[in-house]
């Protein structure tokens, strides 16, 4: 059916709650683990109605902030999602005692039982307003960015907008551009800032009363970290900092020799060639029929459900008026089908967000076609985030298609980009310990400490000068701050282990793709250190991943420099 025409009618909570306890109140007495089967069975049916209904409703929220029926439903998923996680917690606690444990375990993998006992203490009855009020927090923030519009060349533009103009070779006009996009930003300075603030004293909050030391620890069990934590992401930065950084410092040299300028400051980074970044040869409708072929070209599975989910309008993704900002991919259980939402603004960045969201939603669709366990239609975030990754890398063979003569300079940009963003990333993730390790900080002390942190992964931006940066504000646009505490990391986490299947195409396609569909194959039923066993990829915790990327990574830009 097309996404349009899908029938959304609220799901009763009330009613979910009631039946489900029903459920639950016969699990202890069962005489066999059959019985015991058909009863989550009818539990998970019940759970992937009401996700279905939710995840529709989500869309529809976000494709257009100004339709009040559907503002009004982001209220009510805000307002009872807390009551929905609370009553899978209680299943959580049946499976985790239950007498057939072992059988379950046997059935459904132990994965399912890792992520019961990690995930059974993230919600509590007491603990339900203010997870209510942190869902209302970030959806204000969420409206907060897609409403924050400001005149530039004549028209008014959200920040989505003028991103297009930040990559402009005319170094005057992106300047202009992004300093816009900073004067508008610094108008919601205060209301940004208040809005974490409350973020952070509410999760702080939540998190002692459920008995953790932080939020730090509730983070990663919201994550389903089941198999590392806090050390190990620790350790995983540092590795940034002694492979990553050096790299993307001296990247950063060659782009500022490259583009023929004497300093490189906040509105070149998007700039890599002096002729500007890889065009485009057509618009949004031109690139979606071509990726079409290329998914075609790639294998047959992939080019099969590309064409299904855009002639059904399974994906939306230009901008557009009162269209919140991101990109996504989702699944709707009970269609059996993913969604991809989007913001292209016809730079080259957008191919890479359709082939992001595509791997997404190619693992989706591959892998929930006979599975009904709501836990495993994705894997935990860090291990989700190989297949959408790895698949910018796997269309690598097709750019000639969307860019023409063109392509290496977008290959040569996308390895770039991969660089540069690690170092980001761990800043982020290292902000975020800090915070939430001290969450009674001044506003004033929490951006020294962005500041500090920034020029010890970035020390290329020690020497930006604009107001709105030397404040230490540039993470106010980050939503996984806001929206999804810890989770940036896992894009460096698994940027490791899609490298490696880059590293393995550059040699064999063949043997990657069966690398990559493997990957797919699995769902959401092994943690993310048996997925990397399973695969036979290097452990981003392990020194050897990146000392095998580094050798990849020179190798590749010796030759194509």
């Amino acid at each position: 059916m097309i996404f349009d025409q899908l029938l959304y009618e609220r799901p009763n909570i009330v009613e979910f709650e009631e039946k489900v306890n029903e459920l639950l109140g016969k699990f202890d007495s069962v005489n066999s683990f059959e019985e015991q089967f058909k009863l989550i069975d009818k539990i998970n049916s019940l759970r992937n109605h009401v996700l279905t209904m939710l995840t529709i409703a989500e869309i529809r929220a976000q494709l257009d902030i100004s339709d009040k029926k559907y503002q009004e439903e982001q209220k009510f998923i805000n307002k009872n999602w807390p009551v929905y996680e609370k009553v899978v917690a209680s299943y959580y606690e049946r499976l985790i005692r239950s007498t057939f444990k072992e059988q379950i375990r046997q059935k459904y993998g132990k994965q399912l039982l890792n992520l019961a006992e990690i995930n059974v203490n993230t919600i509590g009855s007491s603990v339900i307003d203010k997870l209510k009020r942190e869902n209302n927090l970030i959806s204000e923030y969420t409206r907060l960015m897609a409403n924050a519009k400001i005149e530039f060349k004549g028209e008014e533009r959200n920040l989505s907008q003028l991103d297009k103009f930040v990559s402009s070779p005319d170094r005057m006009l992106r300047k202009q551009a992004i300093e816009k996009k900073y004067e508008l930003l610094e108008q919601y300075e205060n209301r940004i800032d208040v809005l974490f603030d409350s973020l952070i004293q509410v999760r702080t909050q939540i998190a002692k009363e459920l008995g953790y030391n932080s939020f730090v620890e509730l983070g990663y069990a919201r994550l389903s970290r089941v198999d590392y934590g806090q050390q190990e992401v620790a350790d995983f930065r540092k590795m940034i900092l002694k492979y990553m950084v050096p790299i993307s410092e001296k990247l950063r040299e060659k782009q500022r020799i490259r583009i023929g300028i004497e300093n490189l400051t906040y509105y070149d980074e998007e700039v890599r060639f002096k002729t500007g970044e890889a065009i485009l040869k057509g618009d949004a409708n031109w690139m979606i029929e071509k990726f079409k072929t290329i998914f075609q070209q790639l294998s047959d599975q992939p080019g099969e459900i590309f064409k299904l989910m855009h002639e059904n309008k399974y994906m939306d993704l230009t901008i557009k008026e009162n269209k919140a900002r991101g990109a996504y991919a989702t699944y709707l259980c009970n269609e059996k089908i993913p969604y991809i939402y989007a913001n292209f603004n016809g730079s080259r960045k957008d191919v890479k967000v359709l082939a992001h969201e595509f791997g997404h939603a190619f693992q989706m669709a591959i892998f929930n076609q006979n599975n009904n366990i709501p836990e495993y239609i994705l894997p935990t975030k860090e291990a989700c985030e190989i297949s959408s990754i790895a698949m910018e890398f796997l269309i690598w063979p097709y750019m000639e298609e969307l860019f023409g003569n063109d392509a290496m300079n977008y290959r040569y940009s996308h390895l770039e980009d991969a660089i540069f963003a690690m170092p980001y990333r761990a800043s982020i993730d290292e902000f975020q310990h800090f915070i939430y390790t001290n969450p009674n900080l001044s506003l004033v002390e929490r951006k020294k400490k962005w500041i500090e942190i920034e020029q010890k992964y970035m020390p290329y931006k020690t020497t930006y000068h604009h107001s709105y940066l030397k404040k230490g504000n540039f993470w106010h646009q980050q939503i996984h701050l806001f929206k999804f505490p810890f989770y940036y990391i896992d894009y460096a986490m698994a940027q490791i282990c899609a490298l490696q299947i880059w590293s393995i195409a550059q040699i064999d396609m063949y043997t990657a793709w069966n690398v990559y569909m493997d990957i797919c194959k699995q769902g959401g039923r092994l943690s993310f250190l048996d997925l990397l066993d399973h695969s036979g990829i290097a452990s981003p915790f392990r020194e050897e991943a990146f000392e095998n990327m580094i050798n990849s990574i020179d190798t590749w830009f010796s030759k194509n420099d």
